[in-house]
């Protein structure tokens, strides 16, 4: 999102260009109108006559001399203004501030950009038409509604990426649109027609198995244009299909596979994330808010604020942990050093990047600035934990959908160890401190899928769990995942504390506590 930031005030300065770009141009053309339109004043009535007595007009001495104003000096300006192209300089300076960006986007983006739209419906449960009014429930912000050309874009994208339920869904919103654009002829210059559209909706309802409707598109395209590119294929192949397979199982096949889905996900995660999900009235009623001071002098008048989110596993939310003018620096730092996140390839050290974790991060070590050895000293304070032993502060900002899957944070699970990512001084992450550095107008949540828990993204307030039960496996209950943003901006930043050094404030247990435990360590 910062990146989305950036690249719109870059287009206002393009924009800009391009205004003073028209204006040159239309006191470019003002003054060729001048020029044409001084040659009507001069010769009146004869201006348009070809076989004009030229010897009668010029016989008069202001006529004479305009003749020779107008061929000189006049035309030398026209002949000037004609022969400056504004809109290279202009071109040229739009470049420039395009270069400055970085390369901040490309194909890839726009795919990434479709995939986000599909991945906030089908998470928040909202249809096409809702999207494309520019209006989400819950936001206090609205957009311009979609015309039917980015409604196709979109249907297109997503038939390309495979989407082809969604694809059907955008396809017949962007045909339902032209349309509308057609008859109130509002319907401006556009690169695609219907037939366009009609192709795409006809090649996705085929993928999803509705081969009636695919050949009704198909004879609606031959229809508006005979000559269109392989529709005479696609209406025998479709008519084959329909005479060669026997009629109940193709109609059987377009039943289960032609309908548009219109439900709900039906996931944990996805419930969760919509604030759908309900704790256990056992669990909800031992909740409580307390202060703590762990026995510091330096906490006596201002103690750790701090919330019980869930007991066993027990996952807390502090609150107040920084002041706003520190989360605005550790934000500007980590501006210029965010990069696409990684995540952890199986069984290596490695990192590689993943549909599973759609953000950009930033891991800021204490010598970039004072802020970030500030931001570590007071996350060993609220959770009375070593900070010796700790990965390096990540600072993570979503852009358009930005999520983040299900996953551990953890290393040595019931299955599986990752050894070469546990290290033999620091040991696993025994806990995590996931600090939220914005508010989100909507979604963005942390959800944790195994306890029916939603936490919502509060700026200043952070969660903290631990990751390991005290025998050292990893609590799988703690499995957690960054919900999708529908709307606003979310700045994150965690702290991962190793196991070394903490024995002190959570000693190792002498006895296996995990309920994975079974027969000895796997």
């Amino acid at each position: 999102m910062s990146n989305i930031q950036t690249l719109i005030a870059e287009e206002f300065q393009v924009v800009n260009i391009l205004r003073e770009i028209i204006k040159a141009e239309r006191t470019k053309l003002d003054f060729i109108q001048e020029y044409v339109d001084e040659f009507s004043r001069v010769y009146g009535e004869h201006s348009g006559d070809v076989t004009i007595n030229s010897e009668v007009i010029a016989s008069h001495p202001l006529n004479a001399f305009r003749l020779v104003k107008h061929l000189s000096v006049d035309w030398d300006t026209v002949r000037r203004l004609m022969t400056t192209n504004l809109a290279i300089g202009g071109v040229q300076e739009i470049e420039r501030l395009r270069s400055l960006s970085q390369g901040l986007l490309n194909e890839e983006d726009l795919k990434g950009a479709v995939e986000a739209i599909v991945r906030l419906q089908y998470t928040y449960d909202i249809d096409e038409e809702q999207v494309a009014s520019g209006t989400l429930t819950g936001s206090t912000v609205t957009a311009l509604e979609l015309s039917s050309l980015e409604c196709y874009l979109l249907g297109l994208h997503q038939a390309q990426l495979g989407f082809h339920d969604y694809a059907v869904r955008w396809l017949s919103l962007a045909w339902k649109l032209f349309d509308q654009e057609q008859r109130l002829d509002i319907q401006k210059s556009s690169p695609i027609g219907k037939v366009e559209i009609l192709d795409w909706l006809q090649h996705s309802t085929f993928q999803r198995g509705n081969i009636s409707y695919a050949l009704e598109l198909s004879q609606q395209i031959k229809k508006i244009n005979p000559a269109f590119a392989h529709v005479d294929e696609n209406i025998a192949y479709y008519q084959k299909l329909l005479n060669d397979t026997p009629q109940e199982i193709w109609a059987k096949m377009e039943d289960e596979n032609g309908k548009i889905s219109g439900e709900k996900s039906s996931g944990t995660y996805e419930a969760l994330c919509r604030g759908e999900g309900k704790l256990d009235i056992n669990v909800e009623k031992q909740l409580h808010c307390y202060t703590e001071t762990y026995s510091k002098p330096w906490l006596l008048l201002q103690p750790v604020k701090i919330e019980m989110a869930y007991l066993n596993p027990d996952i807390f939310v502090v609150h107040d942990v920084l002041f706003p003018s520190q989360m605005e620096q550790v934000k500007s730092v980590a501006k210029r050093k965010l990069q696409r996140a990684m995540v952890v390839k199986p069984g290596t050290t490695e990192n590689q990047a993943a549909r599973i974790r759609i953000s950009k991060n930033a891991f800021l070590n204490e010598d970039v600035h004072p802020v970030i050895a500030a931001v570590n000293n007071r996350i060993g304070l609220v959770t009375n934990l070593d900070m010796r032993i700790a990965e390096e502060l990540q600072v993570a900002n979503y852009g358009i959908g930005g999520h983040y899957d299900a996953h551990f944070d953890h290393f040595r699970t019931l299955y599986e160890i990752n050894h070469k990512h546990i290290d033999g001084e620091w040991g696993d992450r025994m806990a995590t401190f996931l600090l939220y550095m914005s508010d989100v107008e909507a979604g963005g949540a942390t959800v944790f899928p195994r306890i029916n828990l939603t936490l919502y993204p509060a700026k200043g307030s952070a969660a903290f769990w631990f990751n390991l039960h005290k025998d050292g496996l990893g609590d799988e209950r703690t499995l957690h995942a960054g919900c999708p943003v529908l709307v606003g901006s979310k700045w994150i930043s965690n702290k991962w504390i190793r196991e070394k050094w903490q024995d002190v404030t959570r000693p190792c247990g002498l006895q296996p506590d995990s309920p994975e435990w079974d027969n000895g360590w796997p």
